[in-house]
């Protein structure tokens, strides 16, 4: 008795024998997009809120600079700051260093950053004096001051800010005319105003 197979299953049969390395490529493919999609899927930032809040990027701090100013303006520099070699003080008639900047001419003076008033004196040698301390360490000194002081020991100041007038009241500079003797310290230690601020030699 001879058993006879469908004719339909034959086909199916030779079928899957004839495209067997096609059907074996296409489930390969297949397989390998299924892995990247689910690659890509789990590698993705959640952007769902969590706790009801929406979960936001981290702040990036920006390095802001403080605002700095010139003590004064319209004015020239007159004798500029030494501290490697000796220079003539013609009041005095000295060879001695000079830890200041000297803006000459009459006119107001300000601070030159944000900061507190630390002292405000009257002295015979160096005039009427304003100090300031400020952040990271600085400390500025105005001395020649006339003696219409704006600011009290203790006061607040922004750079910018009005603390007085030039004049000819450091009586160790007294030749030198109207004029701020400008002094700068950061930790204690005298530096070169030019270190921080402006100076332009036109000014």
């Amino acid at each position: 008795m001879k058993t006879y197979q469908s004719k339909t299953k034959d086909t199916k049969k030779n079928f899957f024998k004839r495209h067997k390395y096609a059907i074996a490529i296409t489930l390969s493919v297949i397989a390998i997009a299924l892995v990247i999609t689910l690659s890509v899927v789990f590698t993705l930032p959640d952007k769902q809120p969590v706790g009801g809040v929406t979960v936001e990027p981290p702040a990036v701090d920006v390095d802001t600079k403080p605002t700095v100013v010139l003590p004064m303006q319209n004015a020239t520099v007159g004798m500029d700051y030494h501290d490697d070699k000796l220079v003539k003080w013609d009041t005095l008639d000295l060879w001695q260093w000079h830890p200041a900047v000297d803006f000459v001419g009459s006119g107001n003076v300000v601070a030159v950053l944000d900061g507190k008033v630390i002292d405000v004196e009257k002295t015979s040698i160096d005039g009427n004096v304003v100090t300031i301390e400020h952040a990271d360490g600085y400390v500025s000194i105005y001395k020649s001051l006339d003696s219409a002081i704006t600011v009290n020991k203790g006061d607040t100041v922004k750079a910018g800010d009005k603390i007085g007038v030039a004049s000819s009241s450091m009586m160790s500079e007294l030749n030198t005319g109207a004029h701020l003797h400008f002094e700068l310290k950061k930790n204690g230690v005298y530096v070169n105003p030019a270190t921080l601020i402006p100076i332009n030699q036109d000014k």
